[in-house]
């Protein structure tokens, strides 16, 4: 049982990764940080038949960093929150990922004319796009990002489910194609114990962004999304990088 428990805190959050999570939890913490408030309200149901004992609910904020799309160059000033299970088969070692939350504000992408924070201004939102994985230790997250303006209508995205924007996140080093070059996220860090936080960031430089979809009447407008935003953009042009704490409970924990 020990060492299932220890397997399965060593692939905890998906962000922090293998080994160096499962030692940056027997760590002493980091001197404190102003923490933001981790909530397990959208841990999801199990899969029927799954032992709560391998099993953990992962609530990770992004609290800051970039994400760059095509000419899109976007700081992270609004909390994105990401709730997801994953456990394994204790005889099979199948690992799974089940889906909780998605949460984000909107972001502002462009100031208003003259001060104008409606009519003129440009926000963009960023929305869960049906996927979230585990693969080699990094997380694959499928995005979407909503473009918000009066004039864009309530649809306006780049990236649907159907064509999403494909993270590969890491905290090791990319190896992306040109003209980008190799960045490294920083692996988990300690700063709180009970429960536990850690502080990580992870990164990826290798996906590709679709062009815009559903732009104003009839797609009218996608080509102004497009224009303005350098989109599509190829593989190699586009820059994901996300500051993060993350916390996790077990579902023994969350069943008491």
């Amino acid at each position: 049982m020990r060492s299932s428990l220890r397997r399965l805190l060593a692939t905890a959050s998906g962000l922090a990764l293998g080994a160096g999570l499962l030692g940056g939890v027997l760590a002493p913490p980091a001197s404190a940080e102003d923490l933001p408030d981790f909530s397990f309200a959208d841990c999801p149901e199990l899969p029927e038949g799954a032992d709560p004992n391998f099993w953990l609910c992962n609530v990770a904020v992004t609290y800051g960093g970039t994400f760059k799309l095509g000419n899109l160059d976007q700081k992270i000033t609004e909390p994105i929150t990401l709730t997801y299970a994953n456990g394994f088969d204790p005889v099979t070692l199948e690992e799974k990922v089940v889906f909780g939350g998605f949460k984000a504000d909107r972001m502002l992408v462009q100031p208003g004319l003259f001060g104008d924070p409606i009519f003129t201004a440009v926000y963009a939102r960023p929305r869960y796009a049906g996927s979230v994985g585990l693969k080699d230790g990094n997380l694959q997250l499928a995005l979407k990002l909503s473009v918000i303006n009066p004039l864009l209508g309530s649809n306006c995205s780049i990236g649907t489910d159907a064509d999403p924007i494909k993270l590969d996140l890491t905290v090791g080093t990319t190896n992306p194609p040109p003209p980008n070059k190799p960045i490294s996220g920083s692996p988990p860090e300690v700063v709180q114990n009970d429960p536990p936080v850690l502080k990580t960031t992870v990164v990826d430089n290798a996906f590709r962004v679709p062009g815009a979809s559903r732009c104003g009447a009839g797609g009218s407008l996608n080509w102004a999304v497009n224009l303005y935003a350098g989109l599509p953009s190829a593989a190699g042009r586009n820059t994901a990088v996300f500051n993060q704490y993350v916390s996790f409970k077990t579902y023994t924990e969350l069943q008491r």
